[in-house]
């Protein structure tokens, strides 16, 4: 499990390292507006266990993640909410956004937590974004959940996160 998170890591690191070059090299020719809508640099599933924040995913800021709740994952253990890490490495608002599933009686909603474990912000009412200020070199969490819950065996939520930072 370490070798394959070092591994994801690693390749993770070396994409954005040179997708970021890349970027730069053309970014004297190509105006960019303020606020970007760049697709992500890299879209990846997530990694079970991620149910707690000793658990959780790395994520980084500008990627996508696909994930499922709802699940039997161990044996007797419903898959109900799904965690991930984050490192500010500057500070920024970033804008989350969930796609996935809805249904009349629940829906996805995400959470940021500082590295205390204190909430910070949550999604609404059923909304699919959320934007939240984050300070350079500081780890976040976020908590992505049914709401108002899950009950084992109903239903099943296949979603994707995806975040971009705004300026």
């Amino acid at each position: 499990m370490k070798k394959t998170l070092l591994t994801s890591l690693g390749l993770t690191l070396l994409l954005s390292t040179s997708a970021g070059a890349a970027f730069a090299e053309d970014a004297d020719s190509v105006p960019v507006a303020k606020e970007s809508n760049l697709t992500s640099l890299l879209e990846y599933h997530e990694q079970e266990p991620n149910d707690s924040f000793e658990q959780a995913n790395y994520y980084f800021i500008g990627d996508a993640v696909i994930g499922r709740l709802g699940v039997e994952g161990v044996p007797g253990v419903w898959e109900a909410y799904d965690v991930y890490k984050i490192k500010a490495f500057e500070s920024q608002k970033a804008h989350f956004t969930i796609q996935g599933d809805r249904y009349s009686d629940s829906w996805l909603q995400m959470t940021v937590y500082d590295n205390t474990g204190s909430k910070m912000k949550r999604s609404r009412d059923g909304q699919y974004s959320l934007d939240v200020e984050l300070e350079k070199g500081k780890e976040y969490y976020l908590a992505v959940e049914v709401f108002p819950g899950l009950q084992p065996g109903g239903h099943i939520f296949d979603y994707k996160v995806s975040s971009e930072a705004v300026r």
